[in-house]
């Protein structure tokens, strides 16, 4: 299989200047709010290579020839690292959309509203297509303060309270279920294969889980005047919520969504293996053939793309399921 790649700055599809060039091409995807990142080195020797303008879009695929490319996203070039000898040129952006106007400090406040529906209004504020998990989308807050915070920051706070991920992909807002390898209407993804095999390079850290076995939150009863606890799981030690929430259904949304995240906590896998660029941050993969307690389903949390002189290669960062623990 021969590596292949594609990139089109500005428009136009700049591979055949650049292919003879290519010392290395890197596409970091990562979940939530951490930005999506693309890094270009290529050989300047001569100095003919011409410079991106600042903020030029950046659309980037990979694969091999003999099969397809795949899109790897959209980035805004903002980054150019000249050095030497031997003189590389090194061209960096980010994720398009993931920043701008979402990082503008606001003040405001949320009535009565669904997650569904802030999502849909902050997206629209921003040109961007909502998508909001089924799970989370009609979850109602009766009052929600946005008080000099930005959007991307008012989400990912309203996220971390549902163990969700709030991210942008492309032209899309997502609100999804952090951990579950589905789509943001609920469908779920098909996990990939990966057998062990001589190619590929792994290390598992399987910790000991247990340090917390409930976890404790406090809402303000408006009728009463009084604060009242809500517990999700059994038995101690028990993990205990600094926030006191407005209702009783958020308190228990959110000591669920700590509970998941303890339980998924301490299991961890790094894979390094020939390119494969389906592998995505969020989706799963099906470890096989593997020793008992690395065999089985694994959520990405991060995966790094890279083809160089030396081939193309595709290493990820993983956790323990949420769909295993919950």
């Amino acid at each position: 299989m021969t590596p292949d790649f594609k990139v089109i700055a500005a428009g136009i599809n700049i591979t055949p200047q650049i292919r003879d060039r290519l010392l290395s091409l890197t596409v970091r995807d990562e979940a939530g709010f951490k930005s999506d990142q693309v890094e270009i080195t290529l050989d300047d020797r001569d100095n003919a290579i011409e410079l991106p303008s600042p903020g030029a879009p950046l659309a980037v695929f990979m694969g091999y020839k003999e099969t397809f490319l795949v899109p790897m996203g959209i980035y805004t070039a903002d980054e150019v690292v000249a050095k030497g000898p031997p003189d590389p040129l090194t061209i960096r952006g980010k994720a398009a959309n993931l920043g701008g106007l979402l990082k503008e400090q606001k003040t405001r406040n949320w009535d009565e509203k669904t997650i569904g529906e802030i999502v849909r209004a902050i997206a629209g504020e921003h040109k961007l297509e909502p998508k909001v998990a089924d799970p989370h989308a009609d979850f109602f807050y009766e009052h929600l303060d946005q008080t000099d915070e930005s959007d991307l920051n008012f989400l990912m706070r309203i996220a971390r309270e549902h163990d969700a991920l709030a991210t942008v992909k492309g032209q899309t807002l997502l609100f999804i279920g952090k951990g579950e390898g589905k789509t943001a209407s609920g469908q779920p993804m098909p996990p990939l294969p990966i057998p062990k095999s001589g190619k590929l390079s792994w290390q598992a850290t399987l910790a000991t889980r247990g340090d917390y076995k409930s976890v404790e939150a406090n809402w303000h009863n408006e009728e009463t005047g009084q604060t009242e606890k809500v517990t999700e799981g059994e038995g101690s030690p028990i993990r205990k919520l600094r926030h006191t929430y407005a209702t009783r259904e958020e308190a228990s949304r959110a000591a669920k969504a700590e509970l998941d995240k303890i339980k998924r906590a301490g299991d961890t896998l790094s894979m390094t293996m020939p390119g494969n660029p389906l592998i995505a941050a969020e989706s799963q993969i099906l470890a096989l053939g593997f020793r008992i307690g690395v065999a089985g389903l694994w959520s990405i949390t991060a995966a790094r793309h890279q083809i160089t002189g030396r081939g193309f290669t595709t290493s990820i960062e993983a956790e323990t399921p949420k769909s295993v623990t919950s």
